[in-house]
């Protein structure tokens, strides 16, 4: 999946709603399932002499190789052109084609254009019967669609994200030196029951913080590959959570295991009224909290002062 200003997309979602879009705004326009054999369109739009083709990468990719795979997209599929000319005028009649739209999600170099005046001009040469004399060859970005598409999410109800496109993560844990001494002098700080100092409860306090946060990373790392979008979802709550952690913990003046009892809960709660995130099961939600208690205590956000 790609990271866009309407969220994660691969190819089939991609697809999916540039034909909603479609549908919507031409009365007349048709989509192309792809069996019994692939045409090299999408749909087309019968009044309007309009064919498109839809392509978004399933990953990321650098712009140099982005625009390799568009280029050779558009190769491939205008090729078809030509050679499913008779099966393509069953399809449309007497509709002459005028515009033959390439649409992604963002096009990797300015280079594309070149690339299909090009294959404009192949086209044109091979006098095809359904090929209007002023065809051009169209490449769209996600802009050209954004507010059609957020329309179309707003109806089905999906909720709408606003923030960066760049994807939201949350890091592999690694146990440092420095985070490992972090843990042992904040756990110190805990192990002080009515001025006492437990060095027994001390060296659990280490080695359950020290599982937390190596070990509780695995749940989120199985959501990501099953669920990247959900995933997504929880890093955003979770790196924007954080912030107020750390605000939290710099004026906290009371009991440091009431500050983690705090922190725990408000983060379940958190949690639990977004809808989406809501959909886990508590036990795992529970298991993510615990997790990110024992990185903030590792890695410094929340702060844990005697």
């Amino acid at each position: 999946m790609i990271h866009t200003d309407i969220g994660l997309l691969d190819g089939d979602r991609w697809e999916r709603l540039i034909q909603s879009v479609f549908k919507k705004r031409y009365d007349t326009y048709q989509d192309m399932v792809a069996s019994p054999g692939d045409l090299g369109i999408e749909g087309f739009v019968l009044d309007e002499g309009i064919m498109i083709q839809c392509y978004c990468p399933d990953e990321e990719y650098n712009a140099g190789i982005l625009h390799e795979k568009q280029r050779d997209k558009i190769t491939t599929d205008i090729g078809k052109l030509a050679k499913n000319e008779d099966d393509l005028i069953k399809h449309i009649g007497d509709c002459k084609i005028s515009k033959w739209l390439f649409i992604t999600p963002r096009i990797g170099k300015h280079d594309i254009h070149a690339h299909a005046r090009k294959k404009e001009a192949e086209v044109k040469a091979q006098g095809l019967a359904f090929i209007a004399d002023d065809f051009q060859i169209l490449v769209k970005d996600l802009d050209y669609f954004i507010q059609d598409i957020r329309q179309q999410q707003i109806v089905n109800g999906t909720q709408l994200c606003f923030t960066s496109a760049n994807g939201q993560v949350i890091s592999e844990p690694e146990l440092t030196t420095e985070y490992d001494d972090n843990i042992n002098e904040k756990n110190q700080i805990r192990s002080i029951v009515k001025d006492i100092y437990k060095p027994n409860v001390h060296e659990r306090f280490n080695e359950n913080t020290k599982k937390q946060y190596l070990e509780g990373y695995d749940i989120l790392r199985r959501i990501f590959n099953q669920s990247p979008e959900l995933y997504e979802r929880i890093a955003k709550l979770l790196n924007n959570f954080e912030d107020e952690v750390e605000e939290v913990s710099m004026t906290w003046e009371g009991n440091p295991q009431k500050l983690i009892s705090l922190v725990e809960g408000k983060l379940i709660d958190r949690f639990e009224k977004e809808p989406y995130i809501s959909t886990i099961e508590h036990e795992d939600l529970v298991s993510i909290t615990k997790h990110m208690i024992a990185r903030w205590i590792a890695e410094c956000p929340m702060r844990i002062e005697s």
